[in-house]
């Protein structure tokens, strides 16, 4: 059990426990004194852990960012780099050229750092919060206890580069959400659009090639068909179904030879802008794809 350290007391240099300065023997690792008692230092140097925490949380996100940079896009930045900074005539960066003669050629560097950050953001605005509060906490401490605790002006360049990644990163997230809910937008409407030409080719056609006609409703094709109908697109509206062109058959049967099928689109009004509309397998509609923050408000409420 570690003795209470007083003035009478020392730290054994062989098992580092506090003992009694006039024992002769340690009472925890049996070290025998053979000479004077230890002495504190006379000047004590101020600790730097908590600064140099600070600043290898912003080193941890810079580097973390510089890196993945470099390396990310089948490293197609670090090897440009390369070969600027080396040259085209050395034999690797020629065997660079090699095997990629477009090299040289690629010159998105800002696009890629932006797409990183916005990726990377989730992660990086996190790590800046906590290296502020490091940097925080050790200029508290370097300014209350300068004798224990240095490294302030450590501190304040880590909080300078946490606050700057801190911004940095938001600023790239916050500018990313607009194009991330379009692009989900357009996915959806992508996907609505592949529902109905699977419908048209495994359900549609197919009743039309063997019958002759279209079904007068989709319900219809249930009775023929093992495949799944949908009844309501991605945004929960109900697809509309209709059937034209009434044409005469051989057993006096009413027939159908054109259809339409249509869904309401992310804002779910009928007869909109941002309606898909499918006649005879054809979308015959473009979708106005800079309306998209009313179905950012949208969730889907079916799972087909």
């Amino acid at each position: 059990m570690k003795s209470t350290h007083t003035p009478q007391t020392m730290i054994c240099p062989c098992c580092g426990t506090y003992r009694e300065k006039s024992a002769d023997v340690c009472f925890n690792c049996q070290a025998r004194t053979v000479g004077e008692p230890l002495l504190q230092p006379e000047t004590k140097l101020p600790g730097l852990g908590p600064s140099l925490r600070a600043l290898l949380v912003a080193l941890i996100i810079f580097i973390g960012f510089l890196g993945a940079w470099l390396l990310s896009n089948d490293m197609k930045v670090a090897r440009v780099l390369l070969v600027m900074a080396m040259g085209e005539n050395t034999t690797f960066t020629k065997s660079l050229l090699q095997l990629d003669p477009s090299l040289l050629q690629y010159r998105i560097f800002t696009f890629d750092a932006y797409r990183l950050a916005c990726y990377l953001s989730f992660g990086a605005i996190p790590l800046s919060m906590l290296g502020m509060w490091l940097a925080r906490r050790a200029q508290k401490l370097a300014s209350l206890q300068p004798l224990q605790y240095g490294g302030r002006r450590i501190a304040t360049g880590s909080l300078l580069f946490s606050f700057l990644f801190g911004v940095i990163f938001s600023a790239a997230a916050i500018s990313w959400i607009p194009r991330a809910i379009q692009t989900g937008r357009a996915k959806h409407i992508a996907a609505v659009r592949a529902e109905f030409y699977r419908l048209h080719v495994e359900a549609l056609n197919h009743h039309y090639t063997e019958f002759g006609t279209y079904p007068q409703e989709l319900s219809d094709l249930r009775n023929n068909l093992s495949t799944l109908i949908p009844q309501t697109d991605y945004w929960g509206t109900q697809i509309r179904y209709s059937p034209t062109a009434l044409i005469a058959s051989k057993n006096s049967t009413p027939g159908y030879s054109n259809y339409q099928l249509v869904s309401a689109g992310p804002d779910g009004v009928w007869d909109s802008t941002d309606d898909i509309r499918m006649v005879d397998g054809v979308i015959v509609n473009v979708t106005d794809e800079d309306n998209w923050i009313t179905s950012f408000f949208r969730t889907r409420n079916n799972e087909k």
